[in-house]
């Protein structure tokens, strides 16, 4: 009996270490970005004044990008620049064995750390620090998830570039990021459906006009940052 303890002890101990291990070798994802937190807040107060005007139903991708570029210059480095609507073809890390060379697929936003002298002139490698794409929850899940894995493609390619995808949802909780509560999902890092990317909920921001013990079912205006990778071999 005494020789059964010390083998289970030993095999505790083995296990405590090789979790250790595992723990030291985990990749540490880069800090969340400077702008992410304000501009996030800042998207989610906006979501829900159109909502209170009314307006919430005719907003599009495109209008929450614009909303979202003026949110990331107040709030970004001012050693970033920001350009909405980029080919992905421009990035030259992008199009590694001409894959995406004749692509007509467009970035929502790129934060860049040097401005091009002309958007028919390709960025120069080094030059685009992340990728972000946005989606509201009136788009197709299935647009959802396919970003998400496209984004995932990318980064695949260069792991210098960080790739986003900034989900807003009006007066609705997204149940594939969040819990019950309205607090980020756990565990934060999932797979897309189709397992051909990772992503980590980095953010959750909410605007809602009710007091937090009213609000049991987390109601709210929400602005979500996801950071996405590849999938795990």
């Amino acid at each position: 009996m005494a020789n059964d303890a010390r083998q289970r002890q030993l095999a505790k101990f083995r296990r405590r270490n090789q979790d250790a291990t595992h723990a030291r070798r985990k990749p540490k994802l880069p800090s969340i970005p400077i702008w992410a937190s304000r501009a996030l807040q800042g998207l989610a107060y906006w979501l829900g004044s159109q909502h209170t005007l009314g307006l919430a139903a005719n907003i599009s991708e495109g209008a929450i990008a614009w909303e979202l570029i003026r949110l990331l210059f107040t709030h970004r480095d001012d050693r970033r620049v920001l350009e909405a609507e980029v080919l992905y073809r421009d990035i030259p890390e992008l199009t590694l064995n001409n894959t995406l060379a004749n692509s007509q697929e467009r970035a929502d936003l790129v934060i860049v750390i040097r401005r091009r002298r002309d958007r028919d002139v390709p960025f120069r490698k080094g030059d685009v620090e992340a990728i972000i794409e946005i989606k509201h929850n009136r788009s197709r899940k299935r647009l959802v998830w396919r970003d998400i894995d496209f984004l995932g493609e990318q980064r695949g390619k260069s792991k210098n570039i960080r790739a986003f995808l900034i989900y807003a949802s009006v007066n609705e909780r997204p149940a594939d990021f969040t819990e019950k509560t309205g607090r980020t999902i756990k565990p934060r890092t999932q797979r897309s459906p189709s397992g051909k990317a990772t992503y980590r909920v980095r953010r959750v921001c909410r605007a809602t006009s009710r007091v937090p013990e009213e609000n049991t079912r987390a109601h709210g205006h929400y602005a979500i940052l996801l950071e996405v990778a590849p999938g795990a071999a």
